[in-house]
């Protein structure tokens, strides 16, 4: 893990000024993820992510957030295949896979349950990924991502929900991801 270009893209994501994360997609020739901080429903245009959303709204709350202890998957199975579930790890700095949706398994070609963030090689997104996780703890907020994986990966794109939970004295312990792909495309190209 590249830890000053993560921190160097949370820095970023937390200040919505951004440069280093438009040159490093620039240079591995994807488009620059699309960012919401603290969308609204109508901001959602995938169904599961407002489900979601809905659910960890009606969460019952710690000191600033909802519960992790109170995640119940009964409560929001029409997302359930898209879900993901994270622990908090080294001070946020990785993430360990608690729970990796079926759906996202299927189009992703590999499950993650189990597995740190950091142990899964998804480079060239990685360092964005955890940059998108930490930003959402350090700013106990909440964060809508969309982007465009590398041409080898044949998903239009991705569309994920970041959700904090807390452990119940104010600390983040947990996320709650909503990460659903867009079309399956055999063949992609970038318009440049």
């Amino acid at each position: 893990m590249d830890k000053a270009l993560v921190a160097a893209f949370t820095d970023e994501l937390i200040s919505e000024s951004f440069s280093k994360i438009p040159e490093y997609f620039q240079e591995v020739g994807t488009p620059t993820p699309e960012i919401i901080w603290s969308p609204s429903q109508a901001e959602l245009e995938e169904e599961v992510l407002r489900v979601l959303l809905t659910y960890w709204r009606g969460l019952p709350r710690g000191r600033n957030l909802p519960l992790a202890s109170k995640v119940d998957p009964l409560e929001m199975r029409p997302a359930l295949g898209y879900v993901m579930l994270l622990d908090v790890e080294d001070d946020g700095w990785d993430y360990r896979y608690r729970v990796y949706g079926t759906s996202i398994a299927e189009r992703s070609g590999f499950d993650a349950t189990g597995k740190l963030l950091s142990e899964l090689a998804l480079r060239p997104m990685e360092p964005f990924f955890l940059a998108s996780y930490r930003a959402c703890v350090l700013q106990s907020s909440f964060m809508f991502a969309r982007h465009i994986p590398p041409l080898r990966v044949h998903t239009s794109s991705w569309d994920r929900i970041i959700l904090p939970l807390e452990d119940g004295e104010g600390g983040i312990n947990r996320l709650l991801v909503g990460n659903v792909p867009g079309e399956w495309q055999a063949e992609r190209s970038f318009q440049r």
